[in-house]
């Protein structure tokens, strides 16, 4: 029995850092842009984009209080306001695509090959949409629900963490080395704790890699240059 409440307290303490350590780079990616210019009152290019900063910094706030309601035993709390993550997860599928749509055709980040851009933040859509879409399926099982719902997450960090006012990050790998600690931090502890990967912590990892790999492959293939370049001057 003691060692069954030690473990939910190792679990609370780690995954409450989690959601911290996501909660600062979503807050060091867009504090000069987003939350020191005045949040709603920002001058961003348009209400769309609004919308999803307001929704995107909801579903990180979301997952922080839902992780104390769990920590500080208000399990009961924690399902009544997972209904509200349920509504938010499709709106942000919906207001993140066309968020994504708006910056290509205006071009707003001239930096990176509309292609690039276009594959990054669309898998990283669609990777969200799977894992939260598998985690409320599991969500009579706690363990992999929470795994399920911190990778969801971590698959949304990249506009964030790529906006680092660091030198260090000018770099695609060093911004993918970053975020590739998040789900590795994840398996550490899995191993730490239980000497072996929990299988939600596989298969999100597994979903990651493959999220990674189609981003800088996809860029690559001439149909999705077509695609890109459609959906560009449309």
């Amino acid at each position: 029995m003691l060692n069954v409440v030690s473990g939910r307290r190792r679990d609370h303490v780690f995954f409450g850092a989690m959601a911290l350590a996501v909660a600062a780079a979503v807050y060091i990616g867009f504090e000069n842009s987003y939350f020191r210019a005045g949040l709603i009152f920002a001058h961003l290019p348009s209400v769309m984009v609004h919308i999803h900063g307001a929704l995107f910094v909801g579903w990180v706030l979301l997952l922080a209080v839902q992780i104390t309601l769990v920590a500080s035993g208000h399990t009961r709390w924690h399902r009544q306001l997972g209904v509200l993550g349920a509504v938010m997860a499709p709106l942000m599928v919906i207001a993140g695509f066309a968020t994504l749509v708006l910056a290509l055709r205006r071009n707003a980040v001239p930096r990176i090959p509309p292609s690039v851009f276009f594959a990054g933040d669309l898998l990283q859509l669609i990777a969200f949409a799977i894992l939260v879409t598998w985690a409320l399926r599991k969500r009579k099982e706690p363990a992999a629900h929470k795994r399920l719902m911190l990778f969801a997450t971590i698959a949304i960090l990249a506009p964030a963490v790529d906006r680092w006012p660091f030198a260090f990050m000018n770099s695609i790998l060093m911004t993918t080395a970053v975020l590739t600690a998040f789900p590795l931090a994840l398996a550490a502890y899995d191993l730490a704790t239980t000497r072996r990967v929990h299988w939600a912590t596989r298969w999100g990892l597994a979903l990651y890699v493959l999220m990674i790999v189609g981003i800088f492959v996809l860029p690559a293939l001439p149909p999705w240059q077509a695609l890109t370049s459609w959906v560009v001057g449309a």
